[in-house]
Protein backbone atom coordinates (compact mmCIF):
# COMPACT_ATOMS: atom_id res chain seq x y z
CA UNK A 1 0.00 0.00 0.00
CA UNK A 2 0.80 3.77 -0.72
CA UNK A 3 1.11 6.15 1.64
CA UNK A 4 1.11 10.02 1.83
CA UNK A 5 5.13 9.99 2.28
CA UNK A 6 5.55 8.44 -1.03
CA UNK A 7 8.29 9.08 -3.94
CA UNK A 8 5.79 10.72 -6.06
CA UNK A 9 4.44 13.14 -3.71
CA UNK A 10 7.36 14.22 -2.32
CA UNK A 11 8.78 15.00 -5.93
CA UNK A 12 5.46 17.03 -6.69
CA UNK A 13 5.40 18.99 -3.38
CA UNK A 14 9.14 19.66 -3.75
CA UNK A 15 8.19 21.23 -7.75
CA UNK A 16 5.52 23.18 -5.72
CA UNK A 17 7.73 24.54 -3.05
CA UNK A 18 10.23 25.25 -5.95
CA UNK A 19 7.83 27.19 -7.90
CA UNK A 20 6.48 29.21 -5.11
CA UNK A 21 10.27 30.37 -4.30
CA UNK A 22 10.57 31.40 -8.16
CA UNK A 23 7.45 33.58 -7.68
CA UNK A 24 8.38 35.31 -4.33
CA UNK A 25 12.08 35.65 -5.88
CA UNK A 26 10.30 37.25 -9.04
CA UNK A 27 8.32 39.62 -6.56
CA UNK A 28 11.20 40.65 -4.53
CA UNK A 29 13.47 40.93 -7.91
CA UNK A 30 10.26 43.52 -9.40
CA UNK A 31 10.33 45.49 -6.15
CA UNK A 32 14.41 46.09 -6.28
CA UNK A 33 14.68 46.98 -9.84
CA UNK A 34 11.88 48.98 -9.19
CA UNK A 35 12.86 51.16 -5.88
CA UNK A 36 16.11 51.21 -8.63
CA UNK A 37 14.64 52.66 -11.50
CA UNK A 38 13.38 55.39 -9.37
CA UNK A 39 16.48 56.05 -7.46
CA UNK A 40 18.45 55.94 -10.70
CA UNK A 41 15.95 59.19 -12.16
CA UNK A 42 16.29 61.35 -8.73
CA UNK A 43 19.92 60.27 -9.19
CA UNK A 44 20.19 62.28 -12.24
CA UNK A 45 17.93 64.87 -10.89
CA UNK A 46 21.03 65.89 -8.27
CA UNK A 47 23.36 65.39 -11.12
CA UNK A 48 21.76 68.11 -12.97
CA UNK A 49 21.22 70.57 -10.67
CA UNK A 50 24.88 70.12 -9.29
CA UNK A 51 26.18 70.78 -12.34
CA UNK A 52 24.17 73.86 -13.07
CA UNK A 53 25.04 74.97 -9.51
CA UNK A 54 28.89 75.03 -10.20
CA UNK A 55 28.64 76.84 -13.82
CA UNK A 56 26.63 79.43 -11.52
CA UNK A 57 29.54 79.55 -9.20
CA UNK A 58 32.08 79.52 -11.81
CA UNK A 59 30.28 82.34 -13.55
CA UNK A 60 29.77 84.11 -10.04
CA UNK A 61 33.56 84.12 -9.73
CA UNK A 62 34.19 85.32 -13.26
CA UNK A 63 32.19 88.69 -13.01
CA UNK A 64 33.44 89.08 -8.96
CA UNK A 65 36.71 88.79 -10.40
CA UNK A 66 36.34 91.11 -13.40
CA UNK A 67 34.51 93.25 -11.41
CA UNK A 68 37.26 94.09 -8.43
CA UNK A 69 40.35 93.71 -10.85
CA UNK A 70 39.78 97.07 -12.47
CA UNK A 71 39.46 99.18 -9.07
CA UNK A 72 37.07 101.91 -8.32
CA UNK A 73 37.22 103.28 -11.62
CA UNK A 74 34.36 103.22 -13.61
CA UNK A 75 33.15 100.39 -10.86
CA UNK A 76 29.70 101.58 -11.31
CA UNK A 77 29.45 101.48 -15.14
CA UNK A 78 31.68 98.11 -15.19
CA UNK A 79 28.60 96.81 -12.82
CA UNK A 80 25.91 98.42 -15.36
CA UNK A 81 27.23 95.97 -17.73
CA UNK A 82 26.88 92.71 -16.28
CA UNK A 83 24.40 90.37 -17.62
CA UNK A 84 24.46 86.54 -17.91
CA UNK A 85 25.53 84.60 -21.45
CA UNK A 86 23.35 83.41 -23.61
CA UNK A 87 24.93 79.90 -23.11
CA UNK A 88 24.76 80.36 -19.63
CA UNK A 89 20.94 81.17 -19.62
CA UNK A 90 20.53 77.98 -21.57
CA UNK A 91 22.51 76.47 -18.57
CA UNK A 92 20.83 78.17 -15.84
CA UNK A 93 16.82 78.45 -16.67
CA UNK A 94 14.90 81.62 -15.55
CA UNK A 95 18.70 82.68 -14.95
CA UNK A 96 19.39 86.35 -13.79
CA UNK A 97 22.53 87.92 -12.50
CA UNK A 98 22.21 90.90 -9.65
CA UNK A 99 25.37 92.77 -8.84
CA UNK A 100 25.03 95.45 -5.86
CA UNK A 101 27.78 97.80 -4.84
CA UNK A 102 27.87 97.71 -1.00
CA UNK A 103 30.22 100.42 1.05
CA UNK A 104 30.59 100.06 4.62
CA UNK A 105 33.27 100.09 7.11
CA UNK A 106 35.17 97.32 5.96
CA UNK A 107 35.71 98.77 2.56
CA UNK A 108 33.75 98.44 -0.89
CA UNK A 109 32.58 95.58 -1.68
CA UNK A 110 30.66 93.96 -4.99
CA UNK A 111 28.24 91.47 -4.34
CA UNK A 112 27.22 89.04 -7.31
CA UNK A 113 24.21 87.28 -6.92
CA UNK A 114 22.67 84.60 -9.73
CA UNK A 115 19.60 83.25 -9.33
CA UNK A 116 17.89 80.65 -11.24
CA UNK A 117 14.77 78.55 -11.27
CA UNK A 118 15.74 75.31 -8.94
CA UNK A 119 13.93 73.19 -7.35
CA UNK A 120 15.72 73.04 -4.12
CA UNK A 121 17.71 75.03 -1.85
CA UNK A 122 19.71 77.02 -2.13
CA UNK A 123 18.28 78.62 -5.17
CA UNK A 124 21.03 81.55 -5.47
CA UNK A 125 25.03 81.71 -5.72
CA UNK A 126 25.94 84.50 -4.06
CA UNK A 127 29.83 85.37 -3.93
CA UNK A 128 31.15 89.06 -2.24
CA UNK A 129 34.45 90.52 -3.66
CA UNK A 130 36.16 93.70 -2.00
CA UNK A 131 37.48 96.19 -4.79
CA UNK A 132 41.21 97.71 -4.18
CA UNK A 133 40.65 101.69 -2.98
CA UNK A 134 44.47 101.52 -3.44
CA UNK A 135 46.64 103.18 -6.53
CA UNK A 136 48.44 100.53 -8.91
CA UNK A 137 51.96 101.55 -8.85
CA UNK A 138 53.51 101.39 -12.44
Amino acid sequence: MLGPSTKCSKSRDRRGIIQLEILVSAMLLGALVSCMVGLNYRLLGVVKDTKRYQVALHEAANYVQELTSGGLEELDQRIAQVRLATDIEQVLPGGTVDVQRIEDRTGIRVLVRIVWERSGLPNSVELTGWVSTQEKSP
